[in-house]
């Protein structure tokens, strides 16, 4: 599977293994999920982290577009949405090596315009099973830039770059239940506001390659550390969903809140008075 294709440099980033076309825009795809990508567990109950079920729809996203649907290697597909539904019931426990995972894929809401060859925007909605038993689901619609495009769009933008954040208190990553410090995405000021500033910004899994803007994948990590932070750090996710309204930049500070909704968790990502993206988590066992 060509690292490209689902903006990855690194080959162990990437989870897409195989995928096969299928009639009426249905598509088969196989993935592997890594055995390093683990949450803590006892003996034979350590499951996956669930964040791989939105980093598979996100490189699905993208590599249908690029691989089955017409859009230049060249095009930049952006992700407005995405989400996933676990079953923890039915979850597959981590073993000696990666799990296999079948992603039975469905591109739908498909819009076209005139003289573009591929599709300037789609969904993606799929199933997730392993070892012949379904565990989740997951969905999301993409966005698809030429690169002329991108480039207007982006403007001064276009070249920017994070900047590290030592001035304001960051949480331990116990206290987000983050693997280790470098997977920490918060930080606080003086008044207690939390802050998106990830610690490593050379983070193998979200920072694989150079980004000029916050990472769809970041702000998703982000607000389940702000959830964790808020009350909901027993919990082990099981769900969420996330639109983005708009580009978070790294020049200006971006802003996260998270409380308690009705079904489990909501979050709202704020940059200079503008909501950027906004969201719902639930967690397997409320706190």
């Amino acid at each position: 599977m060509s690292r490209t294709l689902v903006h990855r440099k690194a080959v162990a980033e990437v989870l897409l293994t195989d995928a096969l076309a299928l009639a009426d825009g249905r598509f088969l795809l196989a993935a592997q999920w890594p055995r390093s990508y683990a949450t803590p567990g006892t003996g034979s109950d350590e499951r996956h982290d669930p964040m791989l079920a939105a980093e598979t729809i996100r490189q699905v996203g993208l590599y249908l577009c690029q691989r089955f649907l017409g859009a230049p290697g060249t095009s930049r597909p952006v992700i407005r949405s995405v989400g996933f539904r676990l079953d923890s019931s039915a979850e597959p426990v981590v073993g000696y090596g990666a799990t296999d995972v079948v992603c039975h894929a469905e591109v739908y809401d498909v819009r076209r315009v005139v003289a573009v060859p591929w599709p300037v925007a789609l969904s993606v909605r799929m199933q997730f099973s392993a070892a012949g038993r379904e565990f989740g689901s997951a969905f999301g619609r993409v966005r698809v830039l030429s690169e002329e495009e991108y480039d207007t769009f982006r403007g001064p933008y276009a070249a920017a770059g994070p900047v590290p954040d030592h001035v304001h208190r960051r949480p331990s990553h116990t206290e987000v239940s983050a693997p280790s410090p470098g997977g920490v995405m918060l930080v606080q000021d003086p008044s207690g506001t939390l802050l998106v500033a990830p610690a490593d910004l050379r983070h193998p899994r979200f920072f694989d390659h150079p980004s000029d803007h916050v990472p769809g994948m970041v702000l998703l990590e982000a607000a389940r550390q702000a959830a964790c932070l808020a009350g909901a750090s027993a919990g082990r996710l099981s769900g969420c969903y996330m639109r983005a309204l708009r580009f978070t930049e790294w020049d200006s500070p971006a802003h996260i809140e998270c409380g308690r909704a009705e079904d489990g968790w909501a979050f709202q990502v704020t940059q200079d008075g503008d909501t950027t993206a906004a969201g719902t988590l639930s967690f397997a066992t409320e706190a």
